[in-house]
């Protein structure tokens, strides 16, 4: 492993993942200080396109909403939100960061926010035990890591009694790696121990201290461990799964008593998903100002992965649903032979794809 001066940008990046998720909820609303300005894509739409719910009201509709992880796959509502996206649409959305699910499960339940931008599994898990919450769109359609293990391995085959590392038991890192890993006929405690190690900077730092073997990372951390030696096992591009990722959770409640709002915030969000697919500036430059990360070769992988499993139609894929559902089973047994189905709502998604909306934006 490669170690020294040449790296302490490196170790200071990993700092700053580890001191992300306490200090860097970003302001609620409108363009950060110092904010570059948005791209053609953005500036392009001065007001809502064709097929809007109604016309604009003459003072914004208010909205709360909180995403669950400062990372690249909120980097939509980001867009939306830095970028005035959402006010073009004729709301007024206070965006917060609310770290954990259950967290943010809670809060749409309490009527605290309207909508959670967060995976399948914060409708699903609430809506097995009867409560009312769907995912109404999803435009991150993977679920994808990189193994990464110590430089003396040489391949997948060489983790056999070897200690590999993930979040937390029954997290999507240690799913993805025992699917992945059972195609190369190991199977966890069988073949290989599994260490919760509580996150991705700490599996970055048992790696470094030689604590575990091989460790399941995802973007930015992946990047860091290459850059500082580790050898990449299997790659994230190579191996991503379905998944009904990062999208909008609300209340079926909310969809009852706020059908405009929520068509307006559907649209919104659609532009900003044409806009991170095709303005790279600003999507790299909000990126940056949200996760204070000026590492442009960073940034760039950050954008390219999320563009690859990005879904600009906003709709979950079946297998992608079946997925989500299948990760609760490890914690919450009465999700095996659930309905997926049961806990979404595409009715509005699917109507901005059907009336020509969201093919609009790619013109």
């Amino acid at each position: 492993m490669r170690t020294g001066a040449g790296y302490s940008k490196v170790i200071a990046v990993v700092l700053l993942i580890g001191l992300l998720a306490a200090c860097a909820a970003p302001s609620p609303r409108g363009v950060p200080s110092g904010a570059v300005q948005a791209g053609a894509a953005t500036t392009a739409a001065s007001e809502p396109r064709s097929g809007s719910a109604e016309a604009e009201p003459s003072s914004p509709t208010a909205v709360r909403a909180a995403f669950v992880v400062i990372g690249s796959p909120a980097l939509p509502a980001w867009i939306a939100a830095d970028r005035g996206i959402f006010e073009r649409y004729g709301l007024d959305v206070e965006l917060i960061y609310v770290p954990g699910l259950a967290k943010i499960s809670e809060a749409l339940l309490a009527n605290e926010i309207d909508f959670g931008v967060v995976p399948a599994p914060a409708a699903m898990g609430p809506g097995i035990q009867g409560a009312d919450l769907v995912m109404v769109a999803c435009w991150s359609n993977k679920s994808a890591f990189s193994l990464y293990g110590q430089p003396d391995l040489a391949s997948v085959a060489d983790l056999v009694g070897k200690r590999v590392s993930t979040t937390r038991r029954g997290s999507l890192g240690e799913l993805w790696a025992a699917e992945v890993l059972s195609a190369y006929g190991l199977q966890p405690e069988r073949d290989y121990a599994i260490l919760p190690l509580g996150g991705q900077p700490e599996q970055l730092a048992g790696l470094q201290n030689r604590a575990v073997d091989a460790a399941a990372l995802s973007i930015p951390t992946n990047i860091i461990a290459r850059k500082l030696g580790f050898r990449e096992l299997l790659n994230y591009r190579d191996h991503a799964l379905e998944y009904a990722g990062v999208g909008l959770v609300t209340s079926r409640r909310f969809l009852a008593e706020q059908p405009v709002v929520a068509e307006r915030l559907l649209q919104a969000t659609a532009e900003a998903v044409a806009v991170m697919m095709q303005d790279s500036e600003t999507a790299l430059a909000v990126l940056g100002e949200r996760t204070r990360q000026d590492d442009r070769e960073l940034l760039e992988e950050s954008l390219s992965f999320e563009r690859d499993r990005t879904s600009r139609d906003l709709m979950p894929t079946p297998e992608g649903l079946q997925a989500a559902l299948d990760s609760l089973v490890v914690n919450n047994p009465a999700a095996e032979g659930a309905d997926p189905n049961r806990f979404v709502d595409l009715s509005l998604i699917r109507k901005l794809n059907d009336s020509g909306f969201i093919s609009s934006l790619y013109r």
